[in-house]
């Protein structure tokens, strides 16, 4: 049971390849039959293209091209005589230095360099080698040597390759002329050139090393000097001259013992003064708030309590006097002086009292400020302080790391001095350039193999543009794939005359065959467009058909532009337009075109709107009654697009026939007319193909068949 599945997917597998296989063999069969058409335009471009390469062959002067090779090695890095070899690189670092050596060769001053080594300028050797003019005069600033000179660097440059294999280290410099020793020099001049570049800048880099050197030593030992004069100034303004030296020289920083001993005193009495001011504080509110008799600081007082008591008994004296005397009595009146003298007494010392403990709290206040800004001076003297031990110890290392920076420029300096040698050059020779035997240009073989590949890929290009923008009808098969319609016959250029009913018979012949029933009771006869003959193919074929044998009647539906009666050269008279709107029997308008077997329904007036006129049911009334009296009923209709004529009479003929001009009908207006006929629900026979040119088609059209 598992099997079944596995079976119709492996059926279903074979047959989507075997489908793909078909569209395949028929993509590549529709390709060629394409080619086959076109292979005119193929094979003349081809040809002319081959025919281009060899003029160009004749046309080139040979030239030689010399090559010569060099490989670039690691060697001892740094300046002259540094003594450590170079360590492997990296794959990009030795990238980045082949690059490099790549654009030193490509350099004006390289090619400056060998114009100079070879002598170009000044002798016509040179330009009569590259197959130049050289120059005879200067031209606005320049001299004529400095214009020839500008001619020859850029020659060089123009005509040096400079190649690299692959990833390897070696150099190919090619130079190419017009002469193969001038070649030959050019190219073993610029792998010299290199070599002793290279070389110079070897040399060049171990003095610059030493000069460069100095100057970083020079300038590091100003930087120390500077660095020690400014610490020194420093210490002497901030007053730490006189202190104890460290080993290294420098002064040592100042202790700050004092300050913060006097800082953490301070802070002790602050505290203090702080609860004092507090308690005076608390002393004050409660005298201030209360009744100066009723403090404790009032009652505690021993003269205060003495004047109380004094007071108390002259209240006494004078209540026991006021028993026995009134109070305007002497006695008592003094009594009450007495007493007043005391309260005022008691009073006055109770102010006193208080005033002392406000005095008490001003000062604790005043106290506690001093000792805040005594605090807040010491303080701003330890910032002070810390600052300057900050910028002391800034000061310090300075001083050191350039000591430092002097001390290894100074040893760097005296090593490269001890060994002052030449390191090996990095450029070594490989290969010298020979002078060569053949020109390396032009290349017969590949520039005739370019020029035929070029000329197939251009005509192929060629043909597919004309195939998809060229929907002109010149065979069945073009009819075939632009409209989809098959070919009936082709007929010849006749001009406007009345085709000879000889050419239509083969044609009329096929008509009889377009239908089961055989030949089409009403065939509707039409084009695309106006000007591609329909009206002549009608009359041709009705004739045609007389000759087989057959009764036609013609019908001139062309109410816009009729042309039935002067082909058949019949006067014109009253036609269908008055058998559709009633005025008279179609019979009685049916007009003898004196051609055996063919009859004449002419337009007649022509309406104002034909299409109204034509799709009235008069009109499938007319066809029904005539069917049965003619073997055929041809309908002339006016062209197709932009008129809805004839697709309205499409509907109501048995067969339509299109005429198709030969290379006509361009951007898809066959297909446009092919498609409101279908629509309209015409049936479309076959096409007729007008005023063919040439005679390649006759054998299309046969085999298509």
């Amino acid at each position: 049971m598992n099997a079944v599945p596995h079976i119709l997917a492996e059926e279903e597998a074979i047959a989507t390849s075997e489908g793909r296989t078909a569209r395949f063999v028929a993509g590549a069969r529709r390709t060629w039959t394409i080619i086959r058409r076109h292979r005119v335009i193929l094979f003349v471009t081809m040809a002319l293209c081959m025919l281009a390469g060899a003029v160009l062959i004749l046309m080139s002067t040979p030239d030689y091209r010399a090559t010569a090779s060099v490989e670039v090695e690691d060697v001892p890095a740094g300046a002259a005589g540094a003594g450590a070899l170079q360590h492997a690189g990296t794959p990009e670092d030795t990238a980045s230095l082949m690059q490099t050596e790549l654009e030193v060769l490509r350099s004006r001053a390289l090619a400056e360099s060998v114009a100079r080594e070879l002598a170009l300028v000044g002798t016509p050797t040179f330009f009569q080698g590259m197959g130049k003019r050289r120059p005879a005069q200067g031209t606005g600033t320049l001299s004529q040597r400095q214009v020839e000179q500008e001619a020859v660097i850029g020659l060089l440059r123009e005509n040096l390759d400079v190649e690299l294999p692959g990833k390897s280290r070696v150099l190919r410099i090619s130079f190419t002329s017009a002469d193969p020793v001038l070649s030959a020099r050019v190219a073993n001049s610029y792998a010299d050139s290199l070599i002793r570049a290279d070389l110079k800048r070897g040399f060049d880099s171990g003095v610059q090393a030493r000069r460069f050197l100095l100057g970083e030593l020079d300038g590091a030992r100003r930087d120390l000097e500077r660095a020690e004069r400014d610490m020194a100034v420093y210490a002497a303004r901030t007053g730490v001259a006189g202190d104890e030296e460290k080993a290294g020289g420098a002064t040592a920083l100042p202790a700050q013992g004092s300050t913060t001993a006097r800082l953490d005193q301070l802070n002790a009495f602050r505290a203090q003064a702080m609860a004092d001011r507090i308690a005076a504080q608390k002393r004050w509110e409660s005298a201030r708030l209360a009744s100066a008799e009723t403090l404790p600081e009032v009652l505690g007082n021993g003269a205060m309590q003495q004047l109380m008591a004094e007071r108390a008994q002259a209240r006494a004296a004078i209540v026991e006097e006021r028993q026995f005397r009134k109070d305007d009595h002497p006695e008592m009146r003094e009594a009450r002086a007495r007493l007043a003298a005391l309260d005022d007494q008691a009073q006055a010392m109770a102010g006193t009292i208080r005033a002392s403990l406000k005095e008490q709290y001003d000062v604790a206040v005043h106290g506690e400020r001093q000792i805040a800004a005594e605090i807040a001076d010491l303080e701003r003297q330890a910032v002070v302080e810390r600052g300057r031990d900050v910028q002391l110890g800034i000061m310090e290392r300075t001083v050191d790391t350039y000591r430092m920076l002097h001390d290894s420029l100074l040893q760097r300096y005296r090593d490269m001095a001890s060994q002052a040698g030449f390191q090996a050059g990095r450029i070594q020779p490989l290969d010298r350039a020979a002078v060569p035997s053949r020109p390396s240009s032009p290349n017969i073989g590949i520039t005739m193999l370019l020029a035929s590949l070029g000329g197939l890929a251009l005509g192929l290009l060629l043909v597919a543009g004309r195939h998809m923008f060229d929907d002109a009808v010149t065979s069945a098969q073009t009819l075939a794939e632009r409209a989809d319609v098959p070919l009936l016959g082709a007929v010849p250029v006749t001009g406007d005359s009345p085709q000879p009913p000889e050419i239509f018979t083969p044609i009329a012949a096929s008509l009889q065959l377009a239908s089961p029933a055989g030949l089409p009771r009403s065939i509707l006869v039409t084009s695309a467009q106006e000007g591609e003959g329909k009206s002549l193919t009608l009359h041709a074929l009705a004739l045609a058909l007389a000759k087989l044998g057959k009764t036609v009647l013609v019908i001139d539906g062309d109410m816009r532009r009729p042309a039935q009666h002067r082909l058949f050269r019949v006067a014109p008279a009253a036609g269908i337009s008055e058998a559709l709107t009633g005025q008279a029997a179609a019979q009685e308008l049916i007009v003898d075109t004196g051609v055996p077997g063919v009859s004449l329904l002419a337009c007649g007036a022509m309406p104002p709107n034909p299409a109204e006129l034509l799709s009235t049911p008069a009109l499938d009334a007319l066809l029904a009654e005539m069917t049965g009296r003619y073997d055929s009923i041809l309908v002339d209709a006016p062209p197709i697009l932009g008129l809805t004529d004839a697709p309205l009479l499409a509907a109501k003929t048995q067969a339509t026939v299109l005429v198709v001009e030969w290379g006509r009908n361009h951007h898809g207006g066959l297909r446009v007319a092919v498609e409101r006929l279908r629509r309209a629900g015409g049936s479309i026979v076959g096409a007729i193909l007008t005023k063919q040119q040439g005679r390649a088609q006759d054998y299309d059209y046969h085999r298509a068949g």
